[in-house]
């Protein structure tokens, strides 16, 4: 793929060592604290729902939330350009705290997807603005462990928070509230970070989005299908492996073990992205998320710990590819460029946690399990012979050959 030197028309001031002193840890924690609560809502919310209404309005309400990013999408860019960035980002903690008190009295469906849409509005209004800022601030020869990093606190809530519901299920409201509290502790290491965000972070222009996907067509298509595979698993692996003769319980620890795997991952993603370069991680990771998938096509005759291990190191793999993606967009892209493609990211995000699960739910039904991981791997397939042949990415200064 062709290199470029986009960069973003300036409209903000360039960041420096001091006005960068503390902006890259704000960011981490506020986005992990964040992340934690998040980890909690998803299956409390649908347990709550379940004894309200039928599972097709229980679904319909956890497709809110994807809605609301795409809202975000929107409302990000002209938000930012009229209030800043930073402080963008605090308004996006506060209305994501406010949602989840709502969410801790109300107990309709109408009001339940109307607080879910604002949540994943809210959610990308802090997103957006962190991943920007954090390849704004950070050095290229760091970003891919900075990143890393990051996306490992991200991913910690998706580990940490089902765990806390199923000890107390049957307490919906106090942690809804408590999941409130806990977001709103995201207020203190963001506050410091909001003037070096709003000084230094140049908010996006809508209509760059799409040119900006254009020109980077392979690192975007990447996300997409990494972030498809992500919700398919988090929402249809137990019926998968059930279709494999596994156990639904062993399909449920197949998702615990696939996003612990996607946590401890990614902090050695992002080592390798720094170390042996971007290309070469980009195309280890579709090589091991490949050899994962390839391997699960055999299911029950693979055996649960054969099988589990694979769910491991796949997790950790395919999320990597968004990992990588974030800091490949640092790599190319400055000033508002960076704001489009980050908010780009996020469209894309949004868009495959849509429309994968409910095109799989269907498919599933045609091609079988088997099926569904033959269409994965051949996805994985295709990104790897097309990097090998033609990806170029930028590569920091000791990786390149």
């Amino acid at each position: 793929m062709a290199e470029d030197s986009m960069a973003g028309r300036a409209t903000a001031v360039p960041p420096t060592a001091k006005s960068g002193q503390g902006v890259i840890p704000a960011l981490i924690t506020g986005v992990m604290i964040q992340g934690l609560a998040k980890g909690c809502t998803y299956p409390l919310l649908s347990i709550l729902l379940a004894g309200i209404v039928p599972s097709f309005w229980n679904g319909v309400s956890a497709a809110a939330t994807g809605l609301g990013f795409l809202l975000g999408v929107l409302l990000v860019p002209p938000f930012a350009r009229r209030f800043g960035s930073g402080t963008t980002a605090l308004c996006g903690i506060v209305l994501i705290a406010v949602s989840l008190a709502a969410l801790s009295v109300v107990r309709d469906f109408a009001s339940i997807f109307a607080l879910r849409l604002v949540l994943g509005c809210a959610a990308n209004m802090l997103f957006i603005v962190a991943e920007t800022g954090l390849n704004t601030f950070v050095s290229p020869g760091r970003r891919g462990r900075v990143i890393g990093i990051y996306a490992a606190g991200g991913a910690l809530g998706y580990v940490i928070g089902p765990s806390i519901v199923a000890a107390l299920p049957d307490s919906p409201g106090p942690l809804l509230l408590g999941c409130a509290a806990v977001v709103a502790l995201a207020l203190l290491p963001l506050a410091r970070a909001r003037r070096p965000l709003d000084r230094c972070v140049a908010p996006a222009s809508a209509g760059r989005l799409w040119p900006t996907v254009r020109a980077f067509p392979f690192v975007f298509a990447l996300l997409f299908g990494a972030s498809a595979i992500d919700a398919i698993v988090l929402g249809l692996l137990p019926v998968i492996a059930q279709a494999q003769a596994f156990s639904i319980e062993a399909g449920a620890l197949f998702v615990a073990v696939f996003h612990v795997g996607l946590l401890l991952g990614q902090p050695l993603v992002g080592v390798s992205l720094d170390r042996f370069g971007r290309r070469r991680t980009v195309l280890g990771c579709c090589l091991l998320s490949l050899g994962c998938a390839g391997a699960l096509v055999l299911g029950h005759q693979l055996g649960f710990w054969l099988a589990a291990g694979a769910m491991f190191v796949w997790g950790g793999s395919n999320y990597g590819l968004y990992t990588a993606g974030l800091a490949l967009i640092g790599d190319r892209y400055r000033g508002e460029a960076l704001s489009a493609a980050t908010t780009a990211f996020a469209a894309v995000y949004a868009l495959a946690a849509i429309v994968a699960p409910l095109l799989t739910g269907q498919a599933l039904e045609s091609i079988g399990a088997a099926g569904f991981f033959l269409v994965v791997g051949a996805f994985y397939l295709l990104a790897l012979l097309y990097g090998a042949a033609s990806f170029r990415p930028l590569e920091p200064t000791r990786c390149r050959a």
